[in-house]
């Protein structure tokens, strides 16, 4: 037994040895910074004191009770979860410690008043977990506690900390003023506005209406040649080993719905005669083919496919093999049997009555003289469609002149936004000084912008500064503005509808709450900055010290966007302090713009 008892000793003792030279030669030729580490491994340590996976897991939750939370990883990747949740965890620590550099101090006692009132901190703001209840430590322990996977001696130090960070900015926030210039300028940015009623005429609408000629495209290929070859190179792949397509028409005629069996007398003849009705109709298309009028003309008056009666029917270059055009089955099995230049007799289906048209066949590479032509007949569309939406808006604008209003040439949509007339709708008939008619269900319409600033984009419209500049210059009383304006789709014309001026009277009554609005943007912005700076200095200083190769494998997401197949970062990296002052940004705007998909609230 004592042999035994030697031995065993003497192999502790070897093992001991080894291990004293191992650290004796790791401490004189250098070892990894994470080679020794005693415990759990922290994420970073500030200012003596460890950040814990545990600091982390309770930021995370805290957050996700006060901030609804992306569900979609790769939106969480995007806006950077945890570098949020992270940078969150520091700027508490580094206000608290400036508290405590400024004399000031917040005790364990100051966490337990602030939770038995019912408050929680979460990024510098305070909410309400109690509602209109009292405080009850049992249920405080047993439903609020667990949400946040903490203990109560740690919970009750994250508050205490919350609670000396707010009273920073709350002491950074009390030195800073709006000076009367400041107060005078929002005022005035907010109060000088303008909102706009405006008819847009958009050139692709009217494009659709242009057929063009063998002439008008080979006119086009003669001055655009150079350009169109530079179109047709960077459009390459448009041109290239293509499957095998055809350009394609058809008209629709719409059938009833068939009653049901039991359905009555009349019912079953009010369908009978729609459906003949519709029958006679597609018929007199299909005699008006055979008399030799032009397919597009036809579909225009008689094709009732919202998507492509303005075009003449024109679906454009598609496939019929395979997944198919997407449309009714009867007109994809139709287009295969036509050959180039052929239209359909009529065809049906249960829901409706086709022509169809196929007007070109290609496969494989097209050639450069062929996608010449077709890229100058979409630019001889564009010119067209766009000089024929400036000359409607010109003659619309006559009309004004001459002394129609605005709800007489075109219609509103609906008080829900909806795209149906208004109240006061009427009609376009026929055709306005000449210019082809758009029909009334897709025509232009008045919009109302809405008020807004005169430095602000128009509300439909964007940036347009001859229009702002006219608009402000315009009489609010007229019945128009005096022009035709360029707008990035097409043209406008526009009139006042309501304009807004400020007035010392109106800055008086709004001085006392636009100041506290202005001092406390102003505040947050002034804290935000100077957190950020405090945090980059104690991180230099070494106060701050990141676990490099821990927070890197924080920070991998399963959905691995930071790089590319190539390995190229495409998304930057994160850097202690880079979120520091933020309080959440990313996420506070995911909100807003209701991009989350997640849950959240209160707690």
């Amino acid at each position: 037994m004592m042999t035994s008892l030697r031995s065993s000793l003497k192999s502790v003792v070897v093992w001991l040895l080894l291990g004293m030279l191992a650290l004796a030669f790791g401490l004189s030729f250098g070892l990894p910074s994470d080679a020794i580490s005693c415990g759990v491994e922290p994420l970073a340590k500030t200012y003596g004191e460890n950040i814990l996976d545990e600091d982390y897991q309770y930021q995370f939750q805290a957050i996700s009770l006060v901030l609804p939370m992306p569900k979609d990883e790769k939106f969480q990747e995007t806006i950077g979860i945890k570098q949020e949740v992270l940078d969150a965890i520091l700027e508490r620590r580094v206000l608290a410690k400036i508290g405590e550099r400024m004399g000031l101090a917040a005790v364990k006692e100051d966490a337990e008043e602030l939770t038995s009132d019912g408050h929680v901190i979460v990024l510098g703001d305070t909410y309400d977990f109690l509602g209109e209840g009292a405080f009850n430590y049992d249920a405080f322990k047993q439903r609020h506690l667990p949400r946040f996977m903490v203990t109560e001696p740690k919970y009750l130090e994250y508050q205490r900390q919350e609670l000396l960070a707010r009273t920073v900015r709350d002491v950074l926030a009390s030195a800073l003023t709006v000076s009367e210039a400041e107060l005078r300028a929002e005022y005035e940015g907010r109060q000088n506005q303008l909102s706009l009623r405006y008819v847009r005429f958009e050139a692709e609408r009217f494009a659709d209406l242009i057929d063009p000629s063998e002439a008008d495209v080979n006119k086009y290929i003669e001055a655009h040649r150079d350009e169109l070859v530079k179109q047709f190179e960077a459009q390459g792949v448009r041109f290239t080993k293509l499957p095998k397509q055809l350009r394609l028409r058809y008209i629709q005629i719409k059938k009833p719905q068939p009653p049901a069996e039991d359905a009555d007398k009349e019912t079953k003849a009010k369908y009978a005669a729609e459906l003949k009705a519709a029958t006679a109709k597609s018929a007199a298309a299909a005699g008006r083919m055979k008399d030799g009028e032009d397919f597009r003309v036809i579909a225009r008056q008689v094709s009732e496919d919202p998507m492509t009666a303005a075009r003449g029917g024109d679906y454009g270059w598609t496939s019929v093999d395979g997944t198919g055009t997407g449309l009714d089955p009867v007109i994809d099995t139709t287009a295969a049997t036509l050959k180039a230049g052929e239209t359909s007799p009529v065809v049906e289906s249960e829901e409706g009555l086709y022509l169809v048209r196929v007007d070109g066949l290609r496969e494989g590479d097209v050639p450069q003289e062929e996608a010449l032509r077709e890229l100058a007949e979409e630019g001889v569309v564009r010119e067209r469609g766009k000089a024929l939406a400036k000359q409607a808006a010109a003659e619309a604008l006559q009309a004004l002149k001459d002394g129609k209003q605005l709800t007489e040439l075109f219609k509103s949509p609906d008080a829900l936004g909806q795209d149906q007339p208004g109240i006061d709708a009427l009609p376009i008939e026929g055709e306005l000084g000449g210019a082809p008619a758009v029909e009334a269900a897709t025509g232009p319409e008045i919009r109302v912008t809405g008020l807004f600033a005169r430095e602000r984009p128009i509300p439909g419209l964007g940036e347009n500064a001859e229009l702002t500049k006219a608009a402000w210059a315009a009489d609010p009383k007229a019945e128009f503005i005096d022009g035709v304006f360029e707008a990035t789709d097409g043209f406008v014309i526009a009139a006042v509808e309501k304009k807004e001026t400020a007035t010392d009277e109106g800055l008086a009554a709004a001085r006392a709450g636009l100041y506290r609005e202005l001092a406390d943007k102003k505040a947050k912005r002034i804290t935000s900055r100077f957190a950020k700076n405090q945090c980059l200095a104690d991180k230099a200083r070494g106060d701050i010290v990141p676990r490099e190769q821990k927070i890197q494998r924080l920070m991998i997401y399963e959905t691995k966007l930071d790089k590319d197949a190539e390995g190229n970062q495409q998304l930057k990296p994160y850097v202690m302090c880079d979120r520091v002052g933020g309080r959440g940004g990313m996420l506070r705007a995911a909100a807003m713009m209701g991009a989350t998909g997640g849950g959240g609230g209160e707690p």
